[in-house]
């Protein structure tokens, strides 16, 4: 099954690992040349696990598929939720290249929680997903296209106010302040 995957990590983040790359060369060039008896073995190898931890702490990724979005990393929150029908996906572009995902499900289906009941409800959706990630319109353009989303129309989709509707999805852009939001609709569970 195709899968969508962002990065929920900018790159730059990883300069952080350069004093620590150098201080690991420096004591792996410098090492026949010290005089101690366990030399700077400790040196590099605390230098060596820090450069490890520091990929993977920051290692992050969001992965999409038909079934469910899917937050990755081994120190990331972890979070999925199912993409079924009458659920809502919230692709939110922000400035700097962030892109914010969301998952909302209708509170007219049964709650979770007692506390969650109501009787008079008022139309609002819980979010059950939340996301970062690097990215901007172009992948804004590959998540419509991955949910059956025609390419003839992926360029009117970034204009305020834009509607469009099949029988699978429904998806409404609207800009407010600095952040584009584009809404997809889940109609049916697509499998």
């Amino acid at each position: 099954m195709k899968n969508i995957y962002l990065f929920c990590t900018k790159l730059w983040v990883y300069s952080i690992e350069l004093p620590v790359l150098l201080i690991f060369w420096l004591a792996l060039s410098l090492n026949d040349q010290s005089d101690l008896p366990v030399k700077f073995y400790p040196l590099i190898i605390t230098s060596a696990l820090l450069i490890i931890f520091i990929m993977v702490y920051f290692f992050r990724f969001i992965s999409i598929n038909n079934d469910e979005i899917r937050s990755h990393g081994l120190f990331s929150s972890k979070d999925s939720a199912l993409i079924t029908e009458n659920k809502t996906l919230v692709v939110s572009l922000h400035p700097r290249h962030n892109i914010k995902l969301a998952l909302y499900t209708d509170p007219e289906e049964e709650p979770e929680f007692n506390w969650m009941r109501t009787d008079n409800i008022a139309h609002r959706e819980i979010c059950v997903f939340r996301g970062r990630a690097v990215g901007g319109k172009r992948s804004a353009k590959r998540i419509l296209q991955y949910f059956t989303f025609p390419d003839g129309e992926l360029s009117k989709v970034f204009c305020d106010g834009y509607v469009y509707e099949n029988d699978t999805i429904k998806v409404t852009s609207s800009a407010a302040n600095e952040i584009f939001n584009i809404s997809i609709k889940f109609k049916i569970t697509i499998v």
